[in-house]
């Protein structure tokens, strides 16, 4: 079952700035959520946060902050690799071991 993950926006806003994410980035973040009614899939929220610089050390924190468990972490950040590469869940049917 799908989870959510909420927050006050300035607590949002006071998080990211610890994080030593820039202003204009933080207000284009808070302006993505606006555009969104609010409610961003957790996958484009780290894309987004990673593509402004904050360190996925730093993203895992923030995550596990908010409660989140260190498995879904792990898929949270596979996830975004396979949108960041165009791949779907289903484009990934093998894995090979190579000498």
């Amino acid at each position: 079952m799908a989870r959510s993950i909420s927050f006050e926006k300035e607590e949002l806003k006071r998080k990211l700035r610890s994080y030593g994410l820039e202003e204009v980035h933080i207000e284009a973040i808070a302006e993505n959520f606006e555009k969104h009614n609010r409610h961003l899939e957790v996958i484009s929220f780290v894309i987004d946060i990673e593509r402004y610089g904050i360190t996925r050390a730093s993203i895992t924190s923030f995550l596990k902050d908010m409660g989140v468990d260190d498995s879904t972490i792990i898929n949270i950040f596979s996830k975004a690799d396979f949108k960041r590469l165009g791949l779907g869940d289903r484009d990934i049917t093998q894995v090979v071991l190579a000498e």
